[in-house]
């Protein structure tokens, strides 16, 4: 099985403690520990990164993501799960995703 086969069988899920806000029009996930939101590390969101955000939800693997994208947005599933992995490992650095399996 080629690597791009077994990364679209990831599983992905959204951290506790992070929150989504919209802010001047824009959409941010904010960290938010002990009732304090960790400002160095928020995250802004296009349209497409927030729906990424929503599919995220650790039952759904990467696969299903981009069958998601592909018919919601104007891209090909090579374009959609392109741009995924390289989001999806921005997130999981920034401590925002945790890969389930």
């Amino acid at each position: 099985m080629e690597r791009a086969e077994e990364e679209d069988g990831a599983v992905y899920a959204r951290r506790e403690g992070i929150v989504l806000r919209e802010v001047a029009g824009e959409q941010i996930l904010v960290p938010v520990r002990r009732d304090v939101a960790d400002l160095r590390a928020i995250f802004a969101l296009n349209q497409v990164g927030r729906r990424i955000w929503e599919l995220l939800d650790g039952a759904r693997d990467l696969g299903g993501v981009i069958a998601e994208l592909v018919e919601r947005f104007d891209v090909t599933a090579e374009e959609a799960a392109a741009d995924l992995r390289v989001f999806v490992e921005q997130l999981r650095q920034a401590g925002l995703v945790e890969r389930r399996r």
